[in-house]
This record gives structure tokens, C-alpha cells and sequence, in this order.
């Protein structure tokens, strides 16, 4: 009989996290779990429910449960539902440490195995209270997973989880998307009709991305196409300092694209200069297509490329090290296509879906093995 498992986000957009998220429920061996995926009842989460229903995911919407008491009370009612329903495992997904709190301590409250997997730690302030509240509920969950070591180091670190709870599970991409060459007019489209190299980064437009960064390095680039797939608040502000930079006639600004892949196909280098990563799930997808990368040396990124031998890390916020590399790389094309080449076989290796889906069933398996909850 297959075993039932409630999936919770509160996140109100559908990026890395949140498709990584919809890969691991969509693969799940139905005869052995039946899965649930809880949203909060916000417009912020409609693309999210709709691209699970497409995937035929049961979906249920809750009340939303802020940080604040009004979250706590909501989160009682929540037990109580956790109670009369009874799944074998609740599994959380966080944007951000402090995401899905009153969730993660509706499940304890309700004696249900827990799960946490965080994809991203941001800089912030901790206060004191959210610090403490945060050890009271690293004692009630029952696994911590980090998308990569830097993640879990720091729960361990920052936030005193007890390193025997947390684990390290690397996200994933479906190799089969990165087969196709790109469609008649995308790359003369990124090329700007004037047969230029094409540098291109798939992100949502935030200031932890690091576009800023790029368009100085475009600066230094004459002759060389941007494409910026990605929307966010950033957009203007990056928009006039390309005209400020004197590249806004080089600089493509595509906002939301659902063809990653083909863009991908149709570029020469990938690029994503982030001040700061969980496990970017856009350079794994650069990976998977076959292009070089150039990329951050932050925590996170750094595990997923190995400078020099299947990808480029410069300095983060540095201009001259990024420029550097784009220069160097788009001048030669044997180099190109041996780092992209080694690159795949990485992924291939390392981060596919059914790599991810056994280490994390692996940690169901176990939990339902054990005979008493934490």
C-alpha cells in the first residue's frame, strides 16, 4: 500500500527551488508513495499550483501562516489536520531558513516524521528570538537536507542543528531537455542580427545574482551579445545602468522564458556571477547543455564546477576576473567545447533526478524504519 506524503512550500514564485521540488514528487513511485503538495492560498503561488496539476500532482491549498502569532495560530489548525490524517512523512521545502516555520512545527506538533530541505541561505540578521526558535525546532524536525555542503555546514554552524540530522542531497536537471539544437532564429535573435558571440545567464533579476557585475564586464566586451533571460525588481535599474555602460544596443533583457534549454543551445558561454548560492539549479542546466561556464566562486557553485576542468570561478563582484574569463574563452572555441563536453559528463555522474530521488527516499525509508519519532 502506498505510503502517503505531505509536501509543503510557502514560496510565492516558480524558480530553481520550486521546478526542483515538482522533479522529485513527479518521480515518485506511485505504488510506494502517495504524494500531496500543500500551497499556501495566495495569488503568488497560482503558477505553481497549475504547473503541478499539469504534472498530475494533488495539490491542496492552506491558509497562509506568517512569522507572527497569527502564523502560530494557523499552524495549530494545521496539526490538527497532520493528526487526523496521519501521512508517513511531511517534507518542506525553504527558500530561506526562516520559511515554512509554523509548517515544519505543525508536523511536530503532530508526531509526523519531518523533513526540511533548505536551498538557500541568505545574508540576515538573526535576532535572537527566531535563533532560539529555530533550535526548538531543529529538535522536533527529524532531517535537515542541504542542496550542497556549504548549506549544511552552515545549519550546523549558525544555526546549531545537530549534524547527525542534516544531510547533503545535491539538486538535479532532466538530461533529456538539453538534447535539441535551438530553433530556426533564436540565435540570430541573440546575436542581434549582427553574427556576434553570445553570452548569455538564465536568473531571476536580483541583486544576489550579480548582472551588475556582468553588464560592467560587457563594458570591457566590444563585439560581444548579452542575453539576460530572467525578470525580477532589478529589471530597471539594470536596464539604465546598460544604457549608463553605453551596452543597453548589446544587451538583450528577455525577461520570463519557459525555453531555457533552447537559449542554452543557442549561446556560446554561460554566465551567472552570483554574490551567493544554495545549489544553483541554472548552472547544473548549463552544464547539462553542453556550454562552458563561468561562474562564481561562492559555496555551493564551487562544488558543482571544478575550476578549470569543467567550468570557470572567478571572484565574486569582480569585474576584470569575469571580463577576463568571457574574453578568453570566447576566443577559443577548442576550449569551449572540451569544458562543456566535461561538463556534462559531470552532470551525468552527479546530479541526475533519479540520483537525487534515491538519496532522498533513502532518508524516508529510514525515518519510517526507525520505531519512535525525535
Amino acid at each position: 500500500m502506498a505510503r502517503s506524503i505531505f509536501y509543503y512550500t510557502d514560496s510565492r514564485e516558480l524558480g530553481g527551488a520550486e521546478l526542483s521540488l515538482l522533479m522529485l514528487i513527479e518521480g515518485l513511485d506511485r505504488a510506494a508513495w502517495e504524494p500531496t503538495l500543500l500551497l499556501d492560498d495566495d495569488p503568488g503561488a497560482d503558477p505553481l499550483a497549475a504547473r503541478a496539476r499539469e504534472l498530475g500532482i494533488a495539490t491542496r491549498r492552506l491558509p497562509p501562516m506568517p512569522l507572527g502569532l497569527a502564523g502560530g495560530r494557523r499552524a495549530a489548525r494545521l496539526a490538527r489536520r497532520l493528526r487526523a490524517e496521519r501521512p508517513a512523512v511531511f517534507h518542506a521545502t525553504l527558500s530561506w531558513p526562516l520559511a515554512a516555520k509554523w509548517a515544519l512545527a505543525a508536523a511536530v506538533m503532530a508526531r509526523v516524521r519531518t523533513v526540511a530541505t533548505v536551498q538557500l541561505i541568505p545574508e540576515f540578521e538573526l535576532e535572537r528570538s527566531s535563533f532560539w526558535q529555530l533550535r526548538a525546532l531543529g529538535a522536533g524536525v527529524d532531517r535537515y537536507v542541504g542542496v550542497s555542503r556549504d548549506v549544511a555546514d552552515e545549519l550546523v554552524a549558525r544555526f546549531r542543528y545537530p549534524a547527525a540530522k542534516v544531510e547533503v542531497v545535491y539538486n538535479a536537471v532532466r538530461l533529456e531537455r538539453f538534447e535539441d539544437p535551438p530553433p530556426a532564429g533564436l540565435r540570430e535573435q541573440l546575436e542581434l542580427g549582427r553574427g556576434l558571440p553570445v553570452v548569455l545567464t538564465c536568473a531571476r533579476l536580483d541583486e544576489q545574482k550579480g548582472h551588475d557585475v556582468l553588464l560592467r564586464a560587457a563594458a570591457r566586451l566590444p563585439g560581444v551579445a548579452f542575453a539576460f533571460a530572467g525578470e525580477g525588481p532589478e529589471r530597471a535599474r539594470l536596464e539604465a545602468l546598460a544604457a549608463e555602460l553605453g551596452v543597453a544596443d548589446r544587451v538583450l533583457f528577455l525577461g520570463y522564458r519557459t525555453d531555457i534549454p533552447q537559449l542554452l543551445a543557442a549561446c556560446d558561454v554561460f554566465a551567472l556571477p552570483s554574490l551567493y548560492e544554495g545549489s544553483s539549479l541554472a548552472v547544473l542546466e548549463a552544464m547539462a547543455a553542453r556550454r562552458a561556464v563561468v561562474s562564481s566562486a561562492i559555496g555551493g557553485t564551487d562544488e558543482l564546477i571544478d575550476d578549470g576542468e569543467d567550468g570557470i570561478l572567478v571572484a565574486p563582484g569582480e569585474v576584470e576576473p569575469l571580463a577576463a574569463a568571457l574574453r578568453e574563452l570566447l576566443a577559443d572555441d577548442a576550449r569551449r567545447g572540451a569544458l562543456g563536453q566535461r561538463a556534462r559528463a559531470r552532470v551525468e555522474a552527479e546530479f541526475t533526478p533519479a540520483a537525487m530521488r534515491g538519496r532522498i527516499v533513502a532518508i524516508y525509508e529510514e525515518l519510517l524504519a526507525d520505531g519512535h519519532r525525535a
